[in-house]
């Protein structure tokens, strides 16, 4: 049967039973629904009884199972889970109310969405900053901070095998001898420094000639001769950067003469220039030796008269003879002018400058059957007479001096050379190439190191050089000086990485190494290169003096009788551009004060507080370590800090220009944590009528048992100091605990005459104001400490 079948057949079963008078009643889906509901409801709650068995085991475990069917009966649990429908209010002020109130909601919820937000962001930049400045500081010490100019970090050899890095200055026994002989001309230089800072001038002290002797003097510890050239060539560079070029010049052209007369001196009877040899016959000599003895004949040569011709000029322009250059050429005009006509007019003009201002014949064609003769072609070269292939000058520039001489040549007679017509070689260019070939090509062996540090010096790769010999461990100490020496002379400018890494490196091993005063003396040469490494030379001084803690000896102590006695530092301050007292408190002393207290080193904290006369300030912090003791309960801690503390209130209470100055709340709140310390320790020993004394002396709390003082006492605690407040629970605690067992003894006393009686009574009158205080004050303690009180009081009473 279908459901329409149903459905019909149901309406026929009341027809007998309607009435035409009487309306017919529709239930509807939803009525019946209802209906439904409301009789399984009936049902539910007038359903049958408990089961006896489940009612017998709820009560065993505690549990009233009539009062909880009580409970739950008017609960229409059956509802609870319906679909609900809105029901839509047309009251428009309670529309807007609601909104207003759900704006506010999303506008807080929002606000504290973007403060979290802010504060993940802010803390991780904040990590990120810790974390930088850690590794920074941790390179710094491990000799690997990558800081390195652009110059520097593109000095790198052609085939990759060497690079730049920072190498770990090392100081050891066997080099103490050299440490003390260059540290000896790091003191003077400067001693001789200050004078010249104050007065604003520039120092007058020869720095050249103090390394040089202490070079010499360790040649044996060294064992390199040729180290000693180096600072040979320094001596050229005296004037500045604008004498690089022509000093580097003048050392070549020195270092060759005196190449020519040991040559000469070797093989006199090749040679064969006499007693007192002039210079051509000097020249002459040395050209005998060159293509006779050793055999270095070119394949062609231009020849008068056993002389040859070219050779002899190029050789006096090699050795700077430029007057007997010109002597010899005019002397030998008629033969040059054979084969170069024009040539020697073309030379004066060049030697006298005015190359360009006049017809030199300088516009002459140089052919390749012109140069056959290489010493002609070097000389034409360096002169800038015509393009010389470098081919053709190959078996007169042999040697990597002639060849760097050749090249600065030209550099430093660019003008002249520019003027006749051809290009302009530039130092930039000789750097950059000089740097591209790197150590190996002009040491392929690695046997003479030394020889491609000269090179970078005569290009004027001072940083580069510095860095390179940093990477020979023997030569490491002669390496920082050098560096000092190019800074000395203007050389390396600031702010220069390699020349800062270089100095801090080695003042840290001289520190590590015990020679602390040292240590400073070569940090104070931060500020060489220019005033503006203040601050760094600052703070490099601050790391090394925070490490070693010999603040007495480098800041200066304040004496038993109050005066002040000058510390190691404070006579080079000039040099760091302090020009006063309170900027040097300021600057150094209040920055080690401040991280000694930061990091809990509280003596030095207070012994660097006290010398920049900050007698408040180590007051604050005394009261912040008792406070921090405190709270955390340590014994040993408890009487290192009131141990210093009361040393020091009591010498500054003593010494009446100090006094007048302190804060009256800083002396209280000091005052009062080393009583609440004596408090605790007379409790912590049992002598518990000592520490209620003690406690009361204090007058932070109501031990009189008046309702009134309570209230005073209550308003007292919101203006304590933090480091009072903080401990202010113990401190309750303590004292009800001190009541508590003064009441437990005499309670147990076997004779409780009158005199004990109001003994008990009174100790019961003050644990009740006790109660009363704290429940008054609460809301600045842990309810745990209430509850222990609450305890204690009711064990007395």
């Amino acid at each position: 049967m279908s459901l329409s079948a149903l459905l019909e057949e149901s309406k026929r079963l009341t027809t007998h039973l309607t009435s035409a008078e009487i309306p017919t009643v529709q239930r509807g889906i939803d009525l019946l629904e209802s209906e439904s509901r409301k009789l399984v409801a009936r049902s539910v709650r007038d359903g049958r009884p408990l089961d006896p068995r489940g009612q017998a085991l709820l009560a065993s475990a505690g549990v009233d199972t009539d009062e909880l069917a009580d409970n739950t009966a008017s609960a229409a649990l059956l509802s609870a889970f319906e679909m609900l429908q809105p029901t839509y209010d047309a009251n428009v002020a309670s529309f807007l109310s609601q909104q207003q109130e759900q704006s506010i909601i999303n506008a807080i919820e929002e606000s504290e969405l973007s403060t979290l937000d802010d504060f993940d962001r802010n803390m991780a930049a904040h990590m990120n900053q810790v974390w930088e400045d850690t590794q920074r500081r941790l390179f710094e010490e491990l000799g690997q901070f990558q800081g390195a100019t652009d110059s520097a970090t593109a000095f790198v050899s052609s085939g990759g095998a060497y690079a730049l890095s920072a190498p770990v200055l090392r100081v050891t026994a066997t080099t103490h001898p050299r440490v003390e002989r260059y540290a000896q001309v790091v003191r003077d230089l400067n001693d001789a420094r200050v004078p010249a800072a104050v007065r604003s001038v520039a120092p007058q002290f020869n720095l050249l000639a103090g390394l040089e002797k202490a070079m010499a003097e360790s040649s044996l510890e060294l064992k390199s001769k040729q180290i000693a050239q180096i600072w040979r060539l320094l001596a050229h560079y005296s004037g500045g950067p604008d004498s690089v070029v022509g000093g580097a010049c003048a050392y070549l052209e020195e270092t060759f003469v005196e190449h020519v007369d040991r040559l000469v001196a070797q093989y006199p009877h090749d040679a064969n220039v006499g007693g007192i040899p002039s210079v051509h016959r000097k020249v002459q000599g040395y050209l005998r030796v060159l293509f006779g003895r050793l055999a270095r004949v070119p394949a062609f040569l231009e020849v008068f008269n056993d002389d040859a011709i070219w050779a002899h000029m190029y050789t006096l322009y090699r050795c700077g003879y430029k007057q007997d250059l010109l002597r010899y050429a005019l002397e030998m005009e008629d033969i040059i002018t054979d084969s170069d006509p024009g040539f020697v007019a073309y030379l004066k003009a060049f030697l006298d400058g005015s190359v360009g201002r006049a017809n030199t014949g300088s516009d002459i064609h140089v052919t390749p059957s012109s140069l056959e003769d290489p010493y002609k072609a070097a000389l034409y070269k360096v002169i800038g007479r015509g393009s010389v292939p470098k081919k053709a000058t190959a078996e007169a520039i042999q040697t990597t001096e002639d060849y760097m001489w050749v090249s600065l040549v030209q550099i430093r007679d660019a003008d002249s050379i520019s003027a006749a017509g051809h290009p302009r070689n530039t130092l930039d260019s000789l750097q950059t190439l000089m740097a591209k070939y790197g150590a190996t090509h002009f040491d392929p062996s690695g046997n003479s190191p030394l020889l491609y540090l000269r090179v970078l010096l005569l290009c004027g790769l001072f940083e580069n050089a510095v860095e390179y010999l940093l990477q020979i461990d023997r030569f490491q100490i002669e390496a920082v000086h050098m560096a000092v020496l190019l800074a000395y002379f203007g050389l390396i400018q600031a702010p220069s990485a390699v020349y800062s890494r270089s100095v801090v490196q080695y003042a840290r091993a001289l520190a590590d190494d015990g020679t602390d005063e040292s240590a400073v003396h070569y940090l104070l040469l931060l500020t060489l290169p220019s005033a503006e490494m203040h601050d760094e030379c600052i703070r490099a001084i601050v790391r090394v003096l925070y490490e070693r803690r010999d603040y007495a000896r480098f800041l200066g102590d304040i004496q038993a009788d109050g005066t002040r006695r000058r510390g190691f530092l404070e006579h080079y301050l000039p040099l760091l551009g302090i020009s006063t007292s309170e900027l040097f408190a300021q600057t150094i002393v209040r920055k080690l004060a401040d991280r000694s207290r930061d990091e809990g080193r509280l003596a030095d904290a207070v012994l660097l507080y006290n010398l920049g006369e900050r007698y408040n300030t180590v007051l604050n912090v005394l009261c912040r370590q008792l406070g921090e003791a405190l709270y955390q309960n340590g014994s040993e801690a408890i009487a290192e800090v009131e141990g210093v503390a009361h040393a020091v209130l009591e010498h500054y209470q003593q010494r009446e220009h100090i006094a007048h100055v302190l804060d009256e709340r800083a002396v209280s709140t000091c005052s009062t944590l080393l009583a609440i310390t004596e408090f605790m320790a007379a409790h912590a020993r049992g002598a518990y009528e000592e520490a209620l004394e003690l406690i009361a002396s204090t007058q932070l709390l109501p031990l009189d048992g008046d309702v009134a003082a309570a209230a005073q006492h209550a308003e007292r605690v919101r203006i304590l100091d933090d480091s009072i407040t903080r401990n202010f629970s113990l401190v309750l605690l303590t004292a009800m605990d001190t009541l508590s067992r003064l009441y437990s003894g005499l309670r147990e006393s076997p004779f409780l005459d009158a005199i004990k009686q109001t003994k008990m009574q009174d100790l019961r009158r003050k644990a009740r104001g006790l109660m009363v205080f704290a429940g008054m004050v609460q809301f600045r303690m842990p309810p745990e400490t209430y509850a222990k009180l609450n305890r204690l009081d009711v064990f007395m009473n």
